[in-house]
């Protein structure tokens, strides 16, 4: 009953984009040209403190392979000393005018923290591993599979977000159902708030089985970046913020963040060369 429910809504979410784009007027423009398959990759250097208190540096490569146009790849392979090239994220799919349909990893519709996600996020984050993602317009609708090189119709949950424009800022309103657990979580996000110099944004989730509200609230300023967040049990857990410079295909991040609760700084940098 409840997958009936959220297949409707989001069917009706879609009919609604559709029906709102098909009273716009339409104009005739050229198709793009085709665009062939687009190679880029960096070297990293990342450095950060670990459990022992200690700084500690990696290697690593990431190589991405992406096409535009009519067709959709996104192809992430990533590599540190010591160990071979892996396939990390992958989409492949299409798209025509407002509609989208996309297969792969990394289709989750929940807000994303900005924060490292295991060590200082405080956001209910969804497992999502392979899925298809329907897009029409400002609606989107995912339905993640358990294990699709094995059954391709077993679905682990579903999941739907329509993003509206509120003019001064964009409102994503997103859910999450877990076949297995019957349990929702909801999420919301406002981005793009122009204060001037600055662009502010926050995120909140809602895990109805754990019954807790958590936040994160984020501001930018050029290449520097910050967030706060927590939940309604602790409402201030971490700050942190980076700060991003580029010259030429260099780019250098340096970074902090901190822990209210065990009042523990934990800084990062990294050094990446792109090609």
């Amino acid at each position: 009953m409840r997958i009936t429910i959220i297949a409707t809504a989001a069917l009706l979410a879609l009919s609604s984009a559709t029906s709102a784009l098909a009273e716009e007027t339409v104009t005739k423009t050229q198709a793009p040209a085709p665009t062939g398959l687009v190679l880029t990759g960096a070297v990293n250097l990342d450095f950060a403190e670990t459990t022992a208190g200690k700084t500690a540096g990696t290697m690593g490569i990431e190589l991405d392979v992406d096409a535009g146009s009519m067709a959709t790849i996104d192809l992430d392979f990533k590599a540190t000393d010591g160990s071979s090239l892996t396939l990390d994220t992958w989409t492949v799919g299409t798209t025509l005018g407002a509609f989208g349909l996309a297969f792969g990893d990394s289709n989750s519709l929940l807000p994303e923290t900005g924060a490292n996600t295991v060590a200082d996020g405080t956001l209910t984050v969804p497992a999502m591993t392979e899925s298809l993602q329907v897009t029409m317009g400002a609606a989107s609708v995912a339905l993640g599979l358990t294990d699709w090189t094995t059954d391709v119709s077993k679905v682990s949950n579903l999941q739907g977000a329509y993003t509206l424009d509120a003019g001064l800022a964009d409102v994503t309103a997103s859910v999450d159902y877990n076949r297995t657990s019957e349990n929702y979580v909801w999420g919301g996000e406002v981005s793009g708030i122009d204060l001037g110099m600055v662009d502010a944004g926050g995120m909140m989730t809602y895990d109805k089985d754990a019954d807790l509200f958590a936040y994160e609230g984020s501001v930018a300023l050029s290449g520097l970046s910050a967030y706060v967040n927590g939940d309604e049990s602790n409402t201030l857990q971490h700050i942190g913020s980076e700060y991003t410079m580029t010259h030429n295909s260099m780019e250098l991040t340096a970074g902090v963040d901190y822990d209210t609760d065990s009042k523990n700084w934990s800084p990062m940098a990294g050094l990446s060369f792109n090609f």
